[in-house]
């Protein structure tokens, strides 16, 4: 049993290694794939061993090795798979070399309107929360119908936005800023109003005018709230955007992998939704690290 901490090191280098074998002596029809598929698989064990004192990082890579373990063996070993459904791994990832520069246009344009939103969102929501937060009775008059009105799931009134406003762009934009205007707005009134009065109370005492209480009282108080929410916030905002791209977009990844699926090209549609899960992490990643800058005093 002491063997075991040791040996699970050891674990995802052995499925690289079946996966590795599995890749080339595949069937002759992925040939034209297998580059692309063992360049990313090859990438994934440099970082794998760049950090592999990262037991985490190990415990992914084992994971996610198998999956392409499976993934290969279930398409390319197994006659009876209808390849129309179940694309081999080496064909998605050779529609990344094919189709790069759809692929990056998608991508331009989803985080083009993800910003927008996002910037108007958090704007407004941090303003209107620190004012809702400071006054009692707009607190008490509008915090109840925002905790009535976010609960609804933007992308449920996404199809009639589309619809109704002028531009996909506009509509894109509200869905987006929806979907995150909620969370910081309600985020900042409570974290504003929960705020410890001796605080407020020997602020007052200095005599400290409005815009200063604003900016080095209430708004560093609740800062590290606004940034917990974020994460979610920002999937489920790019989630609400791929949803309205797939009802009425011309670009952007929604409407990447809405394109092929109404010509049955589940390949390109399996390779777009590889992408997104990327974007998200990605974005994710980026909201921790700004949360770790910006906030250095948790």
């Amino acid at each position: 049993m002491r063997s075991w901490p040791k040996l699970q090191w050891y674990v995802p280098h052995g499925l690289f290694a079946v996966l590795a074998a599995l890749i080339f002596t595949g069937s002759a029809d992925t040939v034209a794939g297998k580059a692309s598929f063992s360049a990313v698989v090859c990438f994934s064990e440099a970082v794998l061993l760049l950090r592999r004192d990262s037991r985490a990082l190990n415990d992914i890579m084992a994971l996610l090795y198998l999956l392409f373990i499976v993934w290969e063996v279930g398409t390319t070993r197994v006659a009876e798979v209808n390849l129309l459904l179940y694309p081999s791994p080496e064909r998605v990832f050779a529609i990344f070399v094919s189709d790069w520069q759809k692929i990056f246009s998608g991508i331009g344009s989803s985080m083009y309107l993800l910003s927008v939103g996002f910037t108007l969102s958090l704007l407004l929501g941090i303003v209107l929360g620190l004012i809702t937060g400071s006054v009692a009775r707009l607190r008490d008059a509008l915090l109840p119908l925002a905790k009535v009105i976010s609960p609804i799931p933007p992308i449920i009134y996404t199809p009639y936005a589309v619809a109704v406003l002028p531009t996909f762009e506009i509509a894109s934009i509200f869905v987006i800023f929806s979907s995150i205007f909620w969370q910081v707005y309600i985020q900042v009134a409570l974290g504003v109003s929960s705020i410890d009065k001796k605080l407020l109370d020997s602020a007052k005492a200095m005599n400290l005018k409005s815009n200063v209480l604003f900016l080095h009282v209430l708004w560093p108080y609740s800062l590290p709230g606004i940034m917990k929410t974020l994460p979610l916030a920002v999937a489920n905002a790019f989630m609400v955007l791929t949803a309205a791209e797939m009802i009425g977009a011309t670009s952007g990844l929604g409407y990447f992998v809405r394109y092929y699926a109404d010509f049955a090209d589940y390949t390109r549609v399996i390779a777009g939704i590889i992408i997104i899960g990327l974007v998200v992490s990605a974005l994710n990643w980026g909201v921790s690290r700004l949360e770790r800058r910006v906030v250095r005093w948790r």
